[in-house]
């Protein structure tokens, strides 16, 4: 999907529309405007209470648990996320936080294995640094061997990631460490291309229990909308993947 139009299908763009389309109907037509402005007001608030949106997040993020096996592991697979091409910040500040997450946790698990193959991936084709370099470098910064870690520079997204890494991974210990409410999408890709991973998920936008919110849980919140952005954004991910598995399942 192109990421305009998935950026116009977030619910903040979308909320705005309806709230400018309900101001422009009152103007001409106050009673049908009203009709419309209330359900929009209505939509704004519970969409940015976190009391709802993390219910509606919960649904994806706790699908697979937490990694906790000691098992041994042959790779460490982390999907790229997003980086800033802003020179000025330091390293450990380039990378957005659902790729600090996830390269975080996989240290954590490199660190308890060192044997262990580190395995970077992904490209964002509007910037001039590469995402998989910049990863890599932080690694290293914290302490992982360079040769340990395997490069894949070429794909752009997760489907792209999956088809390039399961070449890499076949008839080994693998585990595949991305963002929780990413997890479900990421793995029926790697199901798809015959790969066997065990999901170890992080970059958790839940961190309660549904009745640990409180009244404060249903006031409007930056972190509310934030929640259902995300969350918004990997259901239309997986009804793209869906439809992309109907329509094609050979070649999607």
């Amino acid at each position: 999907m192109d990421p305009l139009l998935k950026t116009l299908l977030m619910p903040l763009p979308l909320l705005m529309l309806w709230l400018v389309c309900a101001a422009i109907l009152c103007i001409r037509k106050k009673k049908a405007g009203l009709w419309l402005l209330l359900p929009a007001i209505l939509s704004l608030w519970l969409g940015s209470s976190s009391a709802i949106t993390e219910r509606l997040a919960a649904q994806l993020e706790m699908r697979y648990p937490a990694y906790q096996s000691t098992s041994a592991i042959d790779n460490i697979i982390v999907l790229g996320c997003y980086h800033s091409d802003f020179s000025a910040l330091p390293l450990s500040s380039q990378l957005a936080d659902c790729s600090l997450g996830r390269l975080t946790e996989a240290l954590v698990l490199w660190h308890q294995q060192p044997q262990a193959r580190l395995i970077l991936s992904g490209q964002l084709p509007a910037h001039r640094k590469s995402h998989t370099q910049i990863s890599a470098e932080l690694a290293v910064a914290l302490g992982v061997d360079a040769r340990k870690i395997l490069r894949l520079t070429e794909p752009t997204n997760t489907q792209q990631e999956a088809a390039a890494i399961a070449p890499y991974i076949v008839d080994q210990q693998n585990v595949l460490v991305t963002s929780a409410m990413h997890m479900p999408r990421s793995m029926r890709w790697f199901d798809y291309y015959g790969a066997e991973v065990t999901a170890a998920p992080t970059h958790y936008q839940v961190r309660r229990a549904a009745g640990e919110h409180g009244i404060t849980g249903y006031l409007p919140s930056p972190h509310g909308i934030r929640t259902l952005t995300l969350a918004q954004y990997e259901y239309l991910g997986l009804w793209q993947q869906s439809f992309k598995l109907w329509w094609d399942p050979e070649d999607p």
